[in-house]
């Protein structure tokens, strides 16, 4: 029998060690070594790669365990850091969801800034100084959204407790009460019925995920896509060494739009979505949304790679830091 519980273990530390690597490596470049002036986009790449430790260290921590179960899923953890009670496990959990939803939101930040830079110059100055934590609220608040949503609207209850019963023990050998969790089930059976009911507390969850994707995701591909027909055009007005930073920096948003479609979108988007169907199946979902923590240090390789300026800054800080037995080899 597969071991589901460790292989979302297995890639939850994959994730840890790669993420806290790669942005502690960014963070160090962006501050020490890179000398061309990125302006306040510094700041976003710093903030940014903050929150992509602090979401890879919850699922170090957490081990979070996302299971579809014929209309429903459950998520839920079986870890207990310092013997932590039911309910701040719990807490625990829908915290690490609010990490999710501020890692996508600070994403259409990036996505934002370097779309004023290159259309609307004007706004870049809500970006300065104390304007800064206009972003940092705009990401906190759809955290908290997300997170509120996830706890109120996907409350235990007895029917959903019971419907996960049997599955969460045949599955993983624990018990649904004796586990902090939140569980999402979209049909109810009628007793003595065929017939079943939709839960309208469930599938407003399914809306408020949704409108925060919808809000993010759409910043990203209206910003992508204008960056992408005129851009050409804009550039032509600046230097030639600012044109070649703004390519850059637009390639790497690019990726940054393929990337997390198919880390951070589309598996939720399969998650939520899939209860609808109400088919029989039993899924161990938590395997696809595993690899969220994996995205923030795919972003930091992709902009490492793609921006002369992170190259340079890698060779000269290996330059200096080298072992001396390597430099007196040479």
């Amino acid at each position: 029998m597969v071991d589901w519980l460790l292989i979302d273990q297995t890639i939850a530390q994959l994730g840890f060690y790669t993420t806290t690597t790669s942005q502690l490596t960014l963070i160090f470049l962006t501050l020490f070594f890179v000398r061309k002036d990125l302006g306040p986009y510094k700041y976003l790449i710093i903030l940014f790669s903050v929150f992509g430790i602090a979401f890879a260290s919850f699922e170090f921590v957490l081990y979070p365990v996302l299971h579809s179960y014929n209309s429903g899923y459950i998520f839920f953890t079986s870890s207990r850091p310092l013997n932590a009670s039911n309910e701040v496990m719990k807490i625990m959990l829908v915290l690490y969801t609010a990490m999710y939803s501020t890692t996508i939101s600070l994403l259409a930040v990036q996505f934002l800034y370097r779309y004023f830079a290159i259309f609307h110059e004007y706004y870049l100055k809500y970006f300065k100084g104390w304007y800064f934590l206009i972003w940092i609220v705009y990401a906190g608040w759809f955290g908290c959204q997300y997170a509120i949503g996830f706890l109120v609207f996907n409350a235990v209850d007895e029917y959903s407790e019971e419907y996960m019963r049997q599955e969460m023990h045949d599955v993983y050998g624990l018990n649904v009460a004796e586990v902090p969790c939140v569980i999402h089930v979209i049909h109810q059976s009628i007793p003595n019925s065929t017939h079943s009911v939709i839960r309208w507390r469930n599938v407003f969850c399914t809306f408020n995920v949704t409108f925060i994707m919808v809000v993010q995701y759409g910043i990203m591909i209206f910003c992508g896509y204008q960056l992408y027909n005129e851009m050409e055009e804009k550039l032509s007005m600046l230097s030639k060494q600012m044109r070649r930073l703004h390519r850059q920096i637009f390639k790497t948003l690019m990726l940054q739009i393929t990337t997390p479609t198919i880390v951070l979108f589309s598996p939720i988007v399969f998650v939520i979505y899939l209860p609808w169907l109400d088919l029989e199946l039993s899924v161990p979902t938590g395997v696809f949304l595993s690899g969220f923590t994996l995205y923030p240090a795919l972003d930091a390789f992709i902009l490492m790679y793609v921006v002369t300026d992170y190259r340079r800054a890698f060779k000269t800080a290996f330059q200096i830091y080298k072992p001396s037995g390597a430099s007196s080899q040479q």
